[in-house]
């Protein structure tokens, strides 16, 4: 990746907070697996996948962070849904399962991913 490219965003920043929010962003998640997302993000790091931060740069680059984000988050939710069947033998609809994009957490990963 470009080194001014990593100007636009700070992955590790917005990681972290992928990681702690993400799992309040899925939508048709029960109260239960989505404690076990949480825990499984935020400890085992299982639902990083290649292509999140080169769309969290994608986004930036066309100068809008939010869009990027919202990329990512398709993407992990995605990991998400393979690993929950692949994992744990939890297989969920994903025409059910989708992220919220109206959250103020939104807002946050934004910001996470900002530089500065």
């Amino acid at each position: 990746m470009e080194d001014g490219m990593n100007d636009l965003h700070t992955w590790p920043r917005f990681y972290r907070a992928l990681c702690r929010q993400g799992p309040y962003l899925l939508l048709g998640v029960d109260e239960d697996l989505r404690d076990i997302i949480e825990m499984s993000a935020s400890s085992m790091d299982m639902f990083w996948s290649e292509g999140l931060e080169e769309l969290l740069a994608a986004g930036a680059a066309d100068g809008d962070t939010r869009a990027g984000v919202l990329s990512v988050l398709g993407l992990w939710r995605e990991k998400v849904l393979e690993t929950l069947d692949t994992d744990f033998g939890i297989e969920l609809d994903w025409e059910l399962v989708c992220i919220d994009d109206a959250s103020p957490l939104i807002d946050e990963l934004v910001e996470a991913a900002s530089p500065g």
